[in-house]
């Protein structure tokens, strides 16, 4: 293939990384104003909106229009799959396609934030908004990464192909819907983790304890995240207790507040830590802190006590040891456990766990194990989704393209890796996640993670990114495939 009268393998070496560093500095400020008009969509998707032509709710349809208008305006074609998936395409010399997927639904808002989540702001070379790093800052990296191709006039190997998922944070049936009248691409990566290349996902495993009915309980009300799949930054528990009667806290005191709602009422207010339910390290479950003032004042009796016991099973850890489900490989690494979600209802409570597991555990085990605990406290278990875990080897052709890609970038040795989030990557048959976040990337203290309030990004990161999407890009479509 020539390019521009250049030899094509010259172009890879030195001139194509010349011309990509020209072509991100050009166009950064349009980037970062598609990143801003796309988080201004408040796109949290809905399950079971089945609205015709927008299956997950008005506003994650607003937020595919808004990408594939991104991509239009950068020369692709584009198309969508009856509002579940977006397309946007640059034919090349075969139809089989090199294909990136990233979402443009977010999860909920939620408290804490110190700005307007859906208005991106600029910070000392940060990005803040909902969905700045998951996924629409990678969303709109993505679409311009590929546009690199049509600004350079070249017609690649395969056809490049940008798919926009609109179902990620609640379910990922945007893909299934996809591929039931679309083929597989030869290889697509989903820019929706960390670098260098995960190439190996946890298995998942949901599921909601229910406690049996409560008499006479004392907590009227308990709230925690408001996904399944985050760490609760905050947790409010209103209870039938007046204010003046309840002490002070002794554990967590900065970390908890008390007040008067009424009449021999008071609502527990506790601020944690959030971030991703995968990722529980760093992050203090608001939930657990909730839990632990309610034992500590002692107010809850009989059925309720019971019920603050086995959820003192759940929140005692996140690797699932008190609970009896802790397991660990070399290739996956540890189990994660994560309380999200709590309320009461009819009478009881009700406590989601999110779990991710290497893939030597057996789902139907840590099934049985989970519901064995429940039914000692009186409690059901009900199985949300249970997901096997999901490997590519990491001497495959593709992978290997991608880790000397970014170690060309970055000057780093780095190695594939696994990970307990679940991205579209499982979804497809030859895919893996690539960035687009940084591993151990320090934050300021007025930025947050992904799926907590002040989610951040850096703008370094997400520049340096552009161009290693670019250069892969261009790499894979050397492979025969």
């Amino acid at each position: 293939m020539v390019v521009h009268g250049l030899d094509w393998s010259y172009m890879m070496d030195k001139e194509l990384e010349k011309r990509v560093d020209e072509y991100v500095d050009e166009v950064w400020d349009n980037v970062l104003d598609d990143i801003a008009t796309l988080v201004a969509v408040p796109s949290v998707a809905i399950e079971g909106a089945n609205e015709p032509g927008a299956p997950f709710g008005k506003d994650s349809r607003a937020a595919l229009d808004c990408a594939l208008g991104i991509a239009a305006k950068l020369g692709y074609q584009t198309s969508d799959d009856e509002g579940y998936m977006g397309m946007a395409d640059i034919p090349g010399e075969s139809e089989r396609q090199i294909a990136t997927i990233a979402h443009v639904d977010v999860v909920p808002a939620g408290p804490g934030w110190n700005t307007d989540p859906f208005t991106m702001v600029r910070r000392d070379g940060w990005l803040l908004g909902r969905g700045v790093i998951d996924d629409k800052g990678p969303a709109v990296l993505g679409l311009y990464a590929g546009a690199f191709l049509l600004r350079e006039g070249v017609t690649p190997r395969y056809t490049f192909r940008a798919l926009l998922g609109c179902d990620e944070e609640t379910g990922m049936k945007d893909v299934p819907h996809y591929l039931s009248t679309h083929e597989d691409p030869a290889f697509l990566f989903t820019p929706d983790a960390e670098f260098p290349v995960c190439n190996a996902e946890k298995g998942q495993f949901g599921a909601t304890f229910t406690s049996g009915v409560i008499t006479d309980g004392k907590i009227l009300s308990w709230s925690g995240a408001e996904a399944t799949n985050a760490v609760p930054s905050q947790s409010i528990c209103e209870v039938a207790v007046d204010a003046s009667e309840l002490p002070a806290p002794v554990a967590n005191a900065d970390r908890l507040t008390i007040e008067p709602v009424g009449d021999g009422r008071a609502r527990i207010t506790a601020q944690g830590v959030g971030g991703h339910a995968s990722m529980p390290e760093g992050t203090l479950n608001a939930i657990a802190l909730v839990l632990g003032y309610l034992k500590e004042t002692g107010i809850c009796k009989g059925d309720e006590a019971q019920a603050l016991e086995l959820l003192s099973i759940i929140h005692a850890d996140t690797t699932g040891s008190a609970l009896g489900i802790a397991a660990s490989n070399d290739a996956f690494g540890p189990l994660t456990l994560n309380g999200g979600t709590i309320e009461v209802k009819e009478g009881r409570i009700l406590q989601t766990i999110d779990v991710r597991l290497p893939n030597c555990v057996n789902l139907t085990e840590l099934e049985d194990t989970c519901r064995a605990v429940a039914e000692r406290f009186g409690a059901t278990l009900n199985v949300d989704h249970a997901v096997e875990a999901f490997y590519i080897p990491a001497d495959s052709p593709a992978v290997k393209t991608l880790i000397d890609t970014y170690n060309d970038v970055t000057g780093e040795n780095a190695t594939p890796f696994s990970m307990g989030g679940g991205t579209y990557a499982r979804k497809f048959k030859s895919a893996v996640s690539f960035g687009a976040e940084t591993h151990g990337l320090v934050l300021p203290e007025w930025a947050g993670l992904m799926h907590g309030p002040n989610e951040a990004a850096s703008e370094a990161q997400l520049k340096q990114a552009l161009k290693i999407y670019i250069l892969a890009i261009f790499r894979l479509m050397e492979l025969d495939l």
